[in-house]
């Protein structure tokens, strides 16, 4: 059974404890907030927002995360006492939102600053800068540490193109450990800095995951095979081979990452071996049974070891591990005692630093308007009405929507899968929410930006909510526009685009459609509006298609090199989808002149 976008039905197809897709991160969110009540609670402002107890404390600096959901008990489950403070929530395998990241950060400001420790994603860079940008006006410090552990996803010698994955827990348990201590915002940014320096990591799948509202898996390994390097979406590793046994799989990741490491005799080190979700916790002891004896053989020393479901990745089989380099200070640091629902250490007390203070959720500004351009007033016929335009909106959003699975497909041969869900999960609600009453389109356009940044997130949330943001700024108070104010329209929201994201002509993004698009109308704008749409519409496929034979160079898929080409872009296709749409509802609207 299949719903109107094409999407099997969750609980028909798979067995799954699932309600409805849509409303799976808010349910994990809303039970684990009532299991945990003794440690967590949800944010009273923002549903996508989980708080410690124990903070903000007067004087600590507070310590941030957030992630895509999924990953339990990963990113929400590292809330608690003397770990993190406050963690923003994203859609399955998606970056949350900068207002989420921006709403966490003022939950956990105790007056000393706030530092927000993720994990190297381009949604995630993308709205923690941002979320950085909209508290600065009011007075919030905010330092950052990316963690880029994964040793399969780049070289040594461009480890800052790293994925972050369960090496980041290393990353919150010191930083955590530090500011409890009364570590300065400062000391807490270069303590955890040096933590996630001294984690390497690797992953090995056994068998693929399914995004429940996709129904079906979007990567395959076949049966008798594992794949060395595996991210945690999936994204694929350096080699496929033979399924080995659960020792000379152990050799094999404890070679990866040692080789990589390349420590001293005799020291000593933190071990975390995390199962992805469906790998039985009695195989997970297997491998570190072989690892810690591995260790041991290179003269190395485990001082503290971590075994379980700790970072995992809905249900995927396998297993990651991560070893930490320990000097005296991260020893210290790592045995100080926490308290949280994915980890708890007994071991240090830390005296409080201050009193726990009421939440402060101050109304803070967002990013500072664009300074766009308005288009001008139309000069003559033909012409877009735009007082009774917001259908065009809605009617884009019923084409996003009714190619959601068709974009996760594609999104899942070099992604996650999660962009076709994301994308008619937002276009979806701002369709509902503009209804089908004739208005005007700057607002319609506006109420569609402001979903999309507000509750999607990833890196498509900002990207496109400031293209529609932009444009809605340049047609707002405008009657009627005619080609002239079209293309300013278009130039608005390409603007908005770049002006977030670094993306140029031949890295395989949306850029690829949306740039020669603009290019094609405006080319054509003397020929007529109707026909400038039509050139416009002819170039956006055309862009579209050439992200085939480009390899990516930017977001998860950059990091496959070679394996990227040969699929087209899914940001590129929904660009596309838009774009086509925008003209064919401004061509009805034209009546064809």
């Amino acid at each position: 059974m299949k719903d109107d976008a094409g999407t099997p039905h969750a609980g028909k197809e798979m067995q799954r404890f699932v309600n409805d897709p849509d409303d799976l991160v808010d349910e994990t969110v809303a039970g684990f907030a009532k299991a945990h009540r003794e440690l967590v609670q949800k944010d009273p402002m923002n549903a996508r927002v989980v708080l410690s107890r124990f903070a903000p404390q007067e004087g600590k600096v507070g310590i941030v995360t957030g992630g895509g959901s999924g990953h339990e008990p990963a990113f929400i489950g590292y809330t608690g006492r003397n770990m993190v403070d406050a963690v923003a929530v994203g859609e399955l395998f998606s970056s949350p939102t900068a207002k989420s990241f921006a709403d966490a950060i003022r939950a956990a400001d105790g007056g000393a600053g706030v530092a927000v420790l993720y994990g190297n994603y381009a949604g995630d860079n993308m709205n923690v800068r941002m979320a950085s940008e909209m508290v600065a006006p009011e007075g919030i410090e905010v330092g950052t540490v990316v963690a880029t552990d994964d040793v399969c996803s780049a070289p040594a010698t461009e480890r800052n193109k790293r994925r972050g994955v369960a090496g980041e827990i290393f990353m919150w348990k010191i930083g955590g450990a530090k500011a409890a201590l009364g570590g300065s915002l400062e000391e807490v940014i270069a303590v955890s800095q040096k933590a996630i320096d001294s984690v390497r990591s690797v992953g090995v799948g056994l068998g693929p995951c399914t995004l429940p509202a996709v129904g079906h898996p979007n990567f395959e390994i076949a049966p008798g095979t594992m794949e060395v390097g595996i991210g945690h979406h999936g994204e694929p590793g350096t080699r496929v081979e033979d399924l080995k046994t659960a020792d000379d799989v152990a050799d094999d990741m404890l070679k990866i990452v040692l080789d990589d490491h390349g420590l001293a005799e005799g020291t000593e080190v933190a071990v975390l071996v995390s199962g992805l979700g469906a790998t039985p916790v009695n195989e997970l002891y297997v491998l570190y049974d072989r690892v810690e004896t591995g260790l041991e053989a290179a003269g190395l020393k485990v001082h503290r070891a971590f075994v379980g479901n700790y970072f995992t990745s809905l249900e995927m089989i396998g297993a990651t591990l991560s070893v930490m380099a320990l000097d005296d200070e991260l020893k210290t640091l790592i045995d100080v005692e926490c308290a949280s629902p994915g980890m708890t250490v007994i071991g240090e007390a830390a005296a409080p630093v201050g009193q726990v203070v009421r939440r402060k959720h101050r109304a803070g500004a967002g990013a500072a308007a664009a300074n766009v351009p308005l288009a001008p007033e139309a000069a003559g016929a033909p012409a877009l009405a735009l007082g009774a335009a917001s259908g065009i909106v809605t009617e884009i959003a019923g084409v996003v929507v009714q190619n959601k699975a068709h974009l996760s497909e594609i999104d899942g041969l070099i992604g996650d899968g999660d962009h076709g869900i994301n994308m008619a999960k937002g276009f979806g609600r701002a369709a509902e929410r503009i209804g089908t009453e004739p208005g005007a389109i700057a607002p319609a356009l506006e109420q569609l930006s402001d979903v999309l940044m507000s509750e999607i997130g990833g890196s498509m949330g900002p990207l496109y909510g400031f293209m529609f943001h932009n444009m809605s700024l340049s047609v707002a108070g405008r009657a009627a526009i005619d080609a002239e104010g079209f293309s300013a329209m278009l130039h608005a929201g390409l603007a908005g685009v770049r002006g977030t994201g670094k993306a140029q002509v031949g890295d395989k993004t949306l850029v690829d459609c949306f740039v020669p698009a603009v290019e094609a109308f405006d080319a054509a704008k003397a020929d007529g509006f109707a026909l400038a749409l039509a050139a416009m519409t002819r170039a956006a496929e055309a862009g579209r298609d050439s992200t085939v034979d480009m390899v990516a160079k930017l977001g998860r898929a950059a990091r496959l090199g070679e394996r990227s080409r040969g699929v087209p872009d899914a940001g590129a296709t929904s660009c596309c989808l838009i774009l086509t749409e925008l003209a064919a509802a401004t061509t009805r609207r034209l009546g064809g002149a």
